[in-house]
């Protein structure tokens, strides 16, 4: 499990130096990155694993849950949680799509304990003071009942309608800071070293089916390649973020290969 130091045995100078940089109009350095990722992946299983969601998931608490996130969460999640908001697309990391594999592998009982007790380092505020025990719960149903609503619409949606490319490169600009690919990759100067410039990615001539094959397996398609799998990310997802990488053509003279 990782330890954070308590602020308490830091030094004064480097506190300093990291609230001076913490300011939320720029990209997270890779360890706020790995601390949100660890406060939402690791902690929060450890705090919550006693909770029990009492109410039945009935329409009518799925209703009552929708009708609470419209009026709290909806401004950050959007109205789908999918986060297409401003103010959700402007935070980093970005709010969660709360559709996604990454936040429905929860339980109920961490997503509760996230609701209550918010999480540092990503934007997610408490809403202890705000939301009773039983509408939190409320919530919690109704999030489960996302991604099967929100897949109900798409289809109605794209029975007729194609997802027009520059949206599907937006969410897939989304899903790359979510992701924090910026802790191992540069991309227009910004972001790490670690891994290959993502600068002109557009223009190596790999296919999308390569792209979303190494997403799922980085070793397989680069042998002895760090890169963790993307497991937590659904097809649709995928696609999304080749888009976006696809559409990077800038100029990159010493990309790695």
């Amino acid at each position: 499990m990782i330890r954070v130091p308590k602020a308490e045995t830091l030094p004064l100078a480097f506190l300093i130096f990291l609230a001076s940089g913490c300011t939320a109009h720029k990209q997270p350095w890779s360890v706020e990155t790995a601390l949100a990722n660890a406060a939402k992946d690791v902690v929060i299983p450890i705090q919550a694993q006693n909770l029990k969601d009492p109410l039945p998931a009935g329409p009518d608490v799925i209703a009552a849950g929708q009708r609470i996130y419209v009026q709290s969460c909806a401004i950050c999640h959007g109205p789908d949680g999918r986060g297409h908001t401003d103010i959700g697309r402007g935070m980093y990391p970005p709010a969660m799509d709360l559709n996604s594999p990454h936040v429905q592998h929860w339980k109920d009982a961490d997503l509760f304990w996230i609701i209550q007790n918010g999480v540092r380092l990503t934007g997610m505020p408490s809403w202890k003071s705000v939301l009773s025990d039983e509408d939190t719960w409320k919530l919690v149903t109704f999030m489960r009942a996302l991604p099967q609503a929100s897949l109900q619409a798409a289809q109605a949606e794209h029975a007729s309608v194609v997802q027009a490319p520059a949206q599907l490169i937006a969410y897939g600009l989304t899903l790359y800071r979510q992701e924090g690919c910026f802790t191992c990759h540069q991309l227009d100067g910004e972001g790490n070293a670690v891994g290959p410039n993502l600068t002109a990615e557009g223009n190596r001539g790999r296919s999308d089916k390569w792209l979303i094959g190494h997403f799922k397996n980085p070793s397989e398609y680069t042998p002895g390649s760090v890169m963790p799998a993307f497991a937590n990310l659904s097809d649709d997802q995928l696609q999304a973020l080749t888009a976006f990488l696809q559409n990077q053509k800038g100029q990159n003279p010493h990309q790695g290969q």
